[in-house]
């Protein structure tokens, strides 16, 4: 008995994997990470459109199916300012050593039995481990997300924001006269994820 339901319980979880779909992000278009650092004296912003990676779920029970890979080219980060763009890649990020930075996401915890509704924001909690400088940690986010369906495929549209502390991804905070960084960055995501053909 207790084998027959441990088949079962394999053949619902291929099943529900069988009905996810995958959602691509590529680089570009509407896809934006932002970094937002307000240090005492002052504050500026990093940015890049470089972000790519897929979401795989079924939105009718995105709680059982889904996974999140992402991943954030950091050596295109611009701040504006070519110098402090070149000290936070070489000497602080070490985009040379580490050149990505990765969520990957593995459980919605709330709310249960989510889904995306067609054209409906929905808001969820998502778990995952995020990589940044070689440092892996786990996490909780809150992510919005809205799909829009279209014939037989669709896209998703998301949105996150969450603070990175520094020395919990061992990078060093620099305090030239050019870059100044807080010790805790709000990072902010948007981005489009279009259902592969």
């Amino acid at each position: 008995m207790k084998r027959m339901l441990l088949v079962i319980g394999i053949l619902v979880t291929l099943a529900r994997a069988a009905q996810a779909g995958d959602f691509v992000v590529r680089p570009g278009g509407e896809n934006k990470v932002v970094f937002i650092s307000k240090a005492t004296v002052e504050g500026f912003e990093g940015k890049t459109n470089k972000l790519e990676g897929h979401l795989m779920l079924d939105p009718a029970n995105v709680g059982d199916t889904i996974t999140v890979h992402l991943e954030v080219d950091l050596a295109s980060l611009d701040t504006g300012i070519a110098k402090r763009n070149k000290h936070m890649r070489e000497n602080h990020l070490e985009t040379a050593r580490y050149p990505k930075a990765v969520f990957d996401g593995i459980s919605v915890r709330t709310p249960s039995g989510a889904k995306l509704e067609p054209r409906k924001p929905t808001k969820f909690e998502v778990e995952g481990t995020f990589t940044l400088h070689g440092v892996s940690r786990r996490m909780r986010i809150n992510v919005e997300a809205t799909y829009e369906p279209t014939g037989t495929s669709g896209k998703i549209e998301f949105r996150t924001n969450f603070p990175v502390a520094l020395a919990d991804y061992a990078i060093s905070r620099p305090e030239f006269l050019f870059l100044k960084l807080a010790e805790v960055q709000n990072v902010r995501v948007t981005g489009v994820a279009v259902a592969a053909p």
